[in-house]
C-alpha cells in the first residue's frame, strides 16, 4: 500500500462510502507511526521542542554526534605511545546526505566539545584524528590521517576567510573531573576519513595512570 495525501484520505470517508480494506492501509501507512517511525514529505511545522535522543542526529547536511571514549587499559604494555600513535577509535561520522543531494565529498568539523568524567591522573595531551580505515591497532599511525583537533591543526576563522590560519591547541586528559575543552577547528578532511581516532599528542607517553573517561560532541557538515 502507499500514503497519500490528505484530500485523498478524506474522499474515502465521505458519507456513504465504504472504505476498502486497501484504503484503511493507506490510511495508516500515510500516517507516522511512533514505533516503526517515518519520513515526512511536505514541510512540517513544529510549535514544540524537537528533542532528537540518538547519538547521531542531522539537519539537512549539519551533523550532530556524540562519541564515549576510554583510556583504560591503553597501557597493559611497556610501549611508548609516540606524538600521533592511535590510543583508542572513538567510532564513525555519519556520511548520508538527503535525497537530492551530490554524493558528499568532503567533511567540513566546526566544533568539537569534550567533556573529562574522570582525569587521566597523569599529564597527557592528546589529538583527535579521523582516518580512511577502521579497527586499526593502537600504537599505529592513523591511515590517510587528518589531525581535526591537536596542535597541528591549521584552522582557518570563519569570520575571516580559509586564509587567515589559527593554530589549536592539544586535548589535556588531566584536568579535574567535570572539565571541558571547546575546539572549534573549521577544518576539511575528505569524506572516506570517516573514522574517529584519538591519538596521543606527545612523544614518549607511558604512565600507569591511564583510567582517562570522556565524552566527544562533534558538530560537522558533509557536502
Amino acid at each position: 500500500m502507499s500514503s497519500q495525501n490528505r484530500t485523498t484520505l478524506k474522499s474515502y470517508f465521505n458519507t456513504g462510502d465504504y472504505p476498502t480494506e486497501a484504503q484503511f492501509h493507506n490510511l495508516i501507512d500515510s500516517c507516522v507511526n511512533l514505533q516503526d517511525g517515518g519520513g515526512v514529505a511536505g514541510t512540517t511545522t513544529m510549535t514544540g521542542a524537537l528533542e532528537a535522543k540518538n547519538a547521531t542526529n542531522y539537519l539537512g547536511l549539519h551533523k550532530f554526534q556524540g562519541f564515549v571514549g576510554t583510556l583504560d587499559g591503553i597501557l597493559a604494555n611497556s610501549n611508548d605511545y609516540d606524538d600521533g600513535e592511535i590510543m583508542a577509535e572513538l567510532g564513525t561520522l555519519d556520511t548520508t546526505v538527503p535525497s537530492g543531494f551530490v554524493a558528499a565529498t568532503k567533511f567540513l568539523f566546526t566544533e568539537f566539545i569534550i567533556g573529562i568524567h574522570t582525569p587521566m591522573g597523569a599529564n597527557l595531551d592528546g589529538q583527535l584524528e579521523v582516518g580512511s580505515a577502521t579497527g586499526q591497532a593502537t600504537h599505529a599511525a592513523v591511515t590517510a590521517r587528518v589531525e581535526v583537533v591537536g596542535a597541528d591543526v591549521a584552522s582557518f576563522n570563519p569570520r575571516i576567510s580559509a586564509t587567515d590560519s589559527v593554530t589549536e591547541v592539544p586535548i589535556d586528559f588531566n584536568p579535574s573531573a567535570g572539565a571541558f575543552h571547546i575546539f572549534t577547528p573549521y577544518v576539511f578532511a575528505p569524506i572516506a576519513n570517516k573514522f574517529l581516532y584519538v591519538c596521543s599528542g606527545q612523544a614518549n607517553y607511558n604512565s600507569s595512570a591511564d583510567a582517562a573517561r570522556f565524552t566527544v560532541s562533534a558538530k560537522y557538515s558533509v557536502y
